[in-house]
């Protein structure tokens, strides 16, 4: 009985780590003297390449989220801020006052931001997101603790209308 609930407990073990592994590469002869690190195998569909300034329409198609910058970019192992532009269906930013008059949140417009690793089912610190009053928004701490596939979930409330998206980064250990 025992050794049955050490053999499942061993199993669920390698299902996560082949999840998302990470292997260290050693340098060959050509890469004398530098310093490779690891590579992170993420090998989901999902994972995007990041580029500044990429975009994509929302799932209900009201908004497009741009990721304008991410510092570091690409985004990696540690504390990222990332920038991101709101568009509307004509092409115009969608400027939303997330305070009201007094300071307090607006209860009629909402953006949230929230990084988990779908594949390692957890999720990171809370995410603010402070307007620029320009239409961007600067998102921080985006932390991403350690290496594999991170996902950027984003929400965004404006009177009635609402829509998300999600970025996806295979990020570096």
């Amino acid at each position: 009985m025992r050794l049955a609930a050490i053999a499942i407990a061993l199993a669920a073990l390698s299902g996560g780590l082949a999840a998302c592994s990470s292997n260290s590469v050693s340098p060959g002869p050509e890469d004398a003297g530098e310093d490779t690190g690891s590579v992170v195998a993420c090998d989901d569909p999902k994972e995007e390449t990041y580029a500044a300034d990429m975009q994509q329409a929302g799932a209900s198609n009201v908004f497009t989220f741009v990721l304008v910058s991410s510092d570091p970019a690409p985004p990696a192992n540690d504390t990222n801020t990332w920038v991101i532009q709101l568009l509307d269906s004509s092409g115009q930013p969608v400027i939303i006052q997330l305070l009201d008059s007094s300071g307090q949140p607006n209860k009629n417009a909402t953006f949230t931001a929230k990084a988990t690793m779908p594949t390692m089912t957890h999720g990171a610190l809370p995410v603010t997101v402070t307007s620029n009053g320009d239409g961007t928004y600067t998102l921080t701490p985006l932390y991403f603790f350690m290496g594999g596939l991170w996902q950027v979930a984003l929400t965004v409330t404006s009177g009635s209308q609402k829509d998300t998206t999600s970025f996806y980064f295979c990020v570096a250990g």
